[in-house]
Formats: structure tokens, C-alpha cells, sequence
């Protein structure tokens, strides 16, 4: 019986060969779906021949609007979001189906990735209603419970080929607490994943420091938000990540724009009204 689905995001001609290279597990509880964004003809027959690997082809652009694809496909009772370079073991996958089923009364778990070169808590921890201070949660260790999800998704004006090039996997986190599911981390490592994560890169695109502005904006009532966006500029300087004035400039233009560019995108995706 498959307990897990391992939710793969990948795009272009090269998409299926960094799936490929992941080296799946292959464990009777565990199936992997994966979303293939702009694809060629064919796939890998090392893949292709797997009866626990599907694959889907889409004709359409943006890792968020990935992510939200595969939550569609998923039918297990758990899944775990996933990027096409990461690595797991059967051990990792099954302490994830394990997690769930000792704690019947968490929607929402998050774990950690190696190497651990971030903040983790020391122990397993509440993250409901607060996140404790140097904690951030990445895309590659959320997983959930299928059927507390509801209409949660991807806020797909974050992310690759998006207005806001960054911030998906926290705008999707906050938007699970905010939605009342019951999160928690867990101190258990599930992958390895050896390339930088979009919040450790130096910000060289405008679109990503705009994202950072952005982000604020979709969690924090405006006034608030507004005095956090010099903090977060500062904060990032002084990480090396960007420079200050620049930062603070495209970080400020995010945060403005956020709220015309969602109306915006809205209007564009409402149904037309016949006369």
C-alpha cells in the first residue's frame, strides 16, 4: 500500500535526467510523481519502466505552478515536497510515514536536510502559531497530510518564471498556519540536498529582492510590513547577499507592488461574464 507521495518538480530537456540521476528508492509504501514542466519527446527508460514513478507532462512555466500541479495528482495520505536534486534514502522516506502516524494530530511536518549548514531547534517543536527566531523552512522538507490540506496551494506569483522569483516555500508554510493546520518540525534529517537554497544565494536579480519585499507584504498587515522592509535590507548587507541601497530600493519596490500585482493577476484568471 503506498503511504507516501514524493511530490518531483522538473522542467525542460533536461528535466528527466536530473530525476533520473536522484536514484530513487524504490519501497512498496512509497510512489514518486513527477510534474515535467516544458518537456521533449520521451524519457529516460530507466524511469520510464518504474511502476512507482508517474510522470506528467505540461505545456506551462513556474515552479510554484509545478508544485501545484503534483499536490493535484498526489492520492497517498502523506506526501513530501520535492525538487529534482535531491537525495534520499529508504530509511529517510520511511521516517516520514513514521512521523505521521505516531502524531495523528499533525497536519504539517517539517524536518531537516543535510548538510546542516542552518538553524535548526534541538527538538521536536510547535510551529502553529510561532516560528522560533532563526528559523526558516525550506520547500524540499515540507510534508503533509493529503487530507488536512484543503485548498491551500502554491501562491503562484512566487517562484521560477514569477513576478517574484523567490519566497514560494515560505508563502506556502505561512499560508498553511495561517489556514489553522497543525505544524510542526521535526529534528529528523529526510534528504540531502549539496546546492545553495534561493535564501543563502547572493541576490543579483531584482525579481528576487523584489520577492523578498513582496513576502512581507502577503504576511504582514501593511504598517508593520513597511518597518520590516529597512530591517530586512539591512539584514541581508550585512549577510553579503546584496547591496544595501540597491536591496533596499527593489526590496521596498516588492513590498508596494504585491498587493496591485495579485489584484491584477486575479482579474486575469476570473472567469468572463457572459451578457
Amino acid at each position: 500500500m503506498v503511504k507516501l507521495d514524493v511530490l518531483i518538480v522538473t522542467y525542460g530537456d533536461s528535466g528527466l535526467e536530473m530525476v533520473r540521476k536522484m536514484k530513487l528508492p524504490m519501497l512498496e509504501s512509497v510512489r514518486y510523481i513527477v510534474a515535467w514542466q516544458r518537456p521533449p519527446d520521451g524519457a529516460p527508460e530507466s524511469i520510464a519502466t518504474r511502476d512507482d514513478i508517474e510522470i506528467y507532462k505540461f505545456n506551462d512555466a513556474g515552479s510554484s505552478r509545478n508544485h501545484n500541479h503534483t499536490i493535484e495528482l498526489a492520492r497517498a495520505p502523506y506526501c513530501l515536497l520535492a525538487d529534482n536534486d535531491l537525495e534520499y534514502t529508504k530509511e529517510q522516506l520511511l521516517a516520514i510515514i513514521d512521523t505521521f502516524e505516531k502524531h495523528p494530530d499533525i497536519d504539517v511536518a517539517t524536518f531537516k536536510y543535510e548538510p546542516i549548514n542552518r538553524f535548526y531547534p534541538s527538538e521536536a517543536t510547535d510551529l502553529t502559531t510561532r516560528i522560533p527566531k532563526g528559523y526558516t523552512v525550506n520547500m524540499c522538507v515540507i510534508s503533509y497530510r493529503r487530507d488536512k490540506l484543503g485548498d491551500v496551494r502554491f501562491n503562484e506569483l512566487f517562484g521560477i518564471n514569477a513576478p517574484f522569483r523567490c519566497a514560494e516555500d515560505e508563502v506556502f508554510f505561512h499560508d498553511c498556519r495561517a489556514a489553522g493546520l497543525c505544524c510542526w518540525f521535526f529534528p529528523i534529517v529526510i534528504t540531502r540536498h549539496d546546492h545553495l537554497s534561493t535564501g543563502e544565494r547572493p541576490v543579483t536579480d531584482p525579481a528576487m529582492a523584489k520577492g523578498m519585499g513582496a513576502l512581507l507584504r502577503h504576511i504582514y498587515p501593511f504598517f508593520s510590513g513597511m518597518l520590516r522592509v529597512p530591517l530586512l535590507a539591512w539584514r541581508n548587507y550585512k549577510k553579503g547577499r546584496l547591496p544595501f541601497v540597491w536591496g533596499l530600493k527593489n526590496i521596498l519596490s516588492g513590498f508596494l507592488s504585491y498587493n496591485r500585482i495579485l489584484k491584477q493577476n486575479k482579474n486575469k484568471n476570473a472567469p468572463s461574464q457572459k451578457d
